[in-house]
Protein backbone atom coordinates (compact mmCIF):
# COMPACT_ATOMS: atom_id res chain seq x y z
CA UNK A 1 0.00 0.00 0.00
CA UNK A 2 1.17 3.80 -0.95
CA UNK A 3 -0.21 5.91 1.37
CA UNK A 4 0.94 9.83 0.85
CA UNK A 5 1.05 12.09 3.71
CA UNK A 6 0.67 15.86 3.35
CA UNK A 7 1.02 18.33 6.26
CA UNK A 8 -0.28 21.81 7.04
CA UNK A 9 3.17 22.84 6.18
CA UNK A 10 3.27 21.67 2.80
CA UNK A 11 5.81 18.83 3.49
CA UNK A 12 4.64 15.61 1.90
CA UNK A 13 5.37 12.39 2.75
CA UNK A 14 5.29 8.90 0.15
CA UNK A 15 5.30 6.08 1.92
CA UNK A 16 5.26 2.23 0.45
CA UNK A 17 4.59 0.02 3.32
CA UNK A 18 3.72 -3.99 2.55
CA UNK A 19 1.28 -5.31 5.42
CA UNK A 20 -0.93 -2.16 6.26
CA UNK A 21 -4.55 -1.93 5.83
CA UNK A 22 -5.76 1.26 5.30
CA UNK A 23 -7.95 0.82 8.71
CA UNK A 24 -4.60 0.08 10.74
CA UNK A 25 -2.71 2.98 9.45
CA UNK A 26 -5.01 5.40 10.25
CA UNK A 27 -5.50 3.87 13.46
CA UNK A 28 -2.09 4.30 14.21
CA UNK A 29 -2.63 7.92 14.47
CA UNK A 30 -5.26 7.64 17.53
CA UNK A 31 -5.69 7.30 21.31
CA UNK A 32 -8.83 5.66 23.07
CA UNK A 33 -9.97 7.45 26.03
CA UNK A 34 -12.54 5.71 28.11
CA UNK A 35 -15.08 8.17 29.46
CA UNK A 36 -16.55 8.19 32.85
CA UNK A 37 -20.09 7.71 32.01
CA UNK A 38 -19.36 4.68 29.53
CA UNK A 39 -17.80 4.48 26.44
CA UNK A 40 -15.15 5.59 24.68
CA UNK A 41 -13.73 8.34 22.20
CA UNK A 42 -11.17 8.44 19.74
CA UNK A 43 -8.56 11.21 20.08
CA UNK A 44 -5.91 12.33 18.31
CA UNK A 45 -2.27 11.66 18.94
CA UNK A 46 -0.89 15.06 19.58
CA UNK A 47 2.67 13.79 20.29
CA UNK A 48 5.11 12.16 17.81
CA UNK A 49 4.57 8.73 16.10
CA UNK A 50 7.05 6.73 13.81
CA UNK A 51 5.85 6.32 10.18
CA UNK A 52 8.80 4.10 8.79
CA UNK A 53 9.68 0.69 10.21
CA UNK A 54 13.36 2.05 10.02
CA UNK A 55 12.33 5.02 11.83
CA UNK A 56 13.48 7.52 9.79
CA UNK A 57 10.26 9.28 9.66
CA UNK A 58 8.69 10.81 12.46
CA UNK A 59 5.91 13.01 12.51
CA UNK A 60 2.83 14.91 14.97
CA UNK A 61 -0.35 13.63 13.57
CA UNK A 62 -1.92 16.57 14.80
CA UNK A 63 -0.53 18.53 12.29
CA UNK A 64 -1.49 16.55 9.01
CA UNK A 65 -3.49 18.14 6.41
CA UNK A 66 -4.25 15.48 4.30
CA UNK A 67 -3.76 11.43 3.50
CA UNK A 68 -3.92 9.58 -0.12
CA UNK A 69 -4.48 6.20 -0.48
CA UNK A 70 -2.25 5.40 -3.08
CA UNK A 71 -3.95 1.54 -4.99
Amino acid sequence: MKVKIIMDSGKEYLLNEIGYSADSFLNSFYDINEIPMGGSVKVIKNYLVQLSREGTIMINPSHISSIEIIK
